[in-house]
């Protein structure tokens, strides 16, 4: 797994736009993600599988320390 993350697939993005938003604001998030996006066929800079993957600012920027863990203990 890659330090910075610059892209990421939605499965990662949108659950890390979830938890980031419940730990900011105390709920979930009023939109999962932006409603355009560009998806090309890649390795998700997070968990690592080859799926589409988009950028991060179309999750809107989520702290992603959040769900590194999570990925760890699966592998």
């Amino acid at each position: 797994m890659k330090k910075n993350i610059a892209v990421v697939c939605s499965p990662c993005g949108i659950t890390a736009n979830y938890l980031t938003c419940l730990k900011r604001y105390g709920q979930p998030p009023i939109k999962p993600c932006f409603d355009v996006s560009t998806f090309s066929e890649g390795e998700c800079n997070l968990c690592g599988h080859i799926r589409p993957i988009t950028q991060v600012r179309d999750f809107f920027y989520p702290d992603f320390s959040l769900i590194i863990k999570k990925i760890k203990d699966k592998k």
